[in-house]
């Protein structure tokens, strides 16, 4: 913004010394310079076909710097020029961009509002898991004793079972059908884990964000057997009296039921 005004001045350089001069015999020379280097600067900055960078996106740029550094949120006038004079694809790149540089300079205030505005504008499915993966950055950062969440896993096959694989599946009670955690194994010599936020389906979707809701999770196991049989059991995991974020889950041969299937 500052080199459009410098070049504003620069053409109006001209004028001033026209009508400084008692006389003069260029008149013609010196409109054509002023209106040529201020129509480039007009060109360059402002136009749709802008080679310089738009003053309003300069203007944009230096809201949301202010509001970062303040963590302040910003006025609603900021995001109706966002929309007005960005495209889509251009709103997504600020926005990301934005939050992740508000994240980093711990201003999360500023990146809370920006998480809000763009949440209806991540509305394709690849975009989703990018807005998605945005909000845990963020999250994790607001709530650091969540971003380890996990829940260490322990089970014992029964004597009538020959170990083929287990599958853990953690979901909310009374909650939505997708899993917040889902984990599949098929070594007989590994009969304990963690299941952690990574193994989230859905970033963001996981372990932390039901214990910051305080939502209770249900852990469904599946044991298959070699000999095409299979084991359930539903089990709540317990939580660690020291650390709110860390829990522990030990199946038993007798939490195992036969699975009808």
């Amino acid at each position: 913004m500052i080199i459009f005004y410098l070049i504003l001045l620069a053409a109006f350089i001209p004028f001033i010394g026209f009508l400084l001069a008692k006389e003069s015999t260029h008149k013609t020379i010196v409109f054509s310079f002023s209106f040529i280097v201020l129509g480039i600067s007009l060109f360059g900055f402002v136009s749709k076909f802008s080679f310089l960078g738009s003053a309003q996106e300069q203007i944009l740029a230096n809201q949301l710097e202010d509001a970062i550094y303040d963590d302040a949120r910003l006025q609603e006038i900021f995001f109706n020029n966002l929309q007005e004079f960005l495209d889509e694809n251009s709103q997504i790149r600020w926005l990301e961009e934005g939050i992740l540089y508000a994240i980093n300079n711990n201003s999360l205030q500023t990146a809370e509002q920006l998480v809000e505005f763009g949440e209806p504008i991540f509305n394709k499915l690849e975009l989703q898991i990018r807005f998605y993966a945005l909000y845990s950055i963020l999250r994790d950062k607001k709530f650091p004793d969540y971003a380890n969440a996990s829940i260490f896993t322990s089970f014992l096959v029964p004597n009538n079972c020959d170990f083929d694989s287990i599958n853990l599946i953690l979901s909310i009670q009374d909650g939505p059908a997708v899993p917040i955690a889902k984990l599949i194994s098929n070594d007989p010599s590994k009969l304990s884990f963690y299941i952690s936020n990574t193994d989230a389906m859905i970033p963001g979707f996981d372990i932390a964000s039901a214990l910051i809701n305080e939502e209770q999770i249900i852990v469904n196991s599946m044991l298959k057997c070699k000999a095409n049989n299979s084991f359930i059991s539903r089990l709540l995991p317990i939580k660690n009296p020291q650390n709110k974020a860390l829990f522990t889950l030990n199946i038993s041969e007798k939490d195992w039921f036969v699975n009808p299937q």
